[in-house]
């Protein structure tokens, strides 16, 4: 049901099936213009202070440059370069393995790898 404040003195009235409703706070009668209005809403109506948290995202992590990297042996996938230079971070759960994160210093491309 809907809710409607009392015009004296600014107080929620009480849900009533009557015409009228009496305000519990200072007496005054108004009358019931909520009777059969139907209400709707959704989560998103009210804003929340989780929900907005919720929403944020956390920065990128920031690769150290690709020249301290390692060096491999692993070809290019675009130009073929026998070495390319790679870094290992754990991003997933401990459980799992590592992702490995491959930079090519004559053509630039970027990848990466789940282990």
């Amino acid at each position: 049901m809907a809710i409607q404040f009392c015009s004296h003195c600014g107080d929620t009235l009480p849900e009533s099936r009557d015409a009228t409703v009496q305000c519990t706070c200072c007496g005054s009668t108004s009358p019931n213009t909520v009777l059969g209005a139907v209400s709707r809403s959704s989560s998103s109506d009210f804003p929340s202070e989780l929900r907005r948290r919720r929403t944020i995202r956390a920065p990128e992590r920031a690769l150290a440059p690709t020249d301290t990297w390692s060096a491999t042996d692993v070809a290019c996938p675009r130009c073929r370069a026998p070495e390319v230079r790679y870094t290992a971070l754990q991003l997933r759960s401990a459980d799992e393995g590592t992702t490995m994160f491959y930079a090519c210093p004559a053509c630039a491309l970027r990848w990466n790898e789940d282990n």
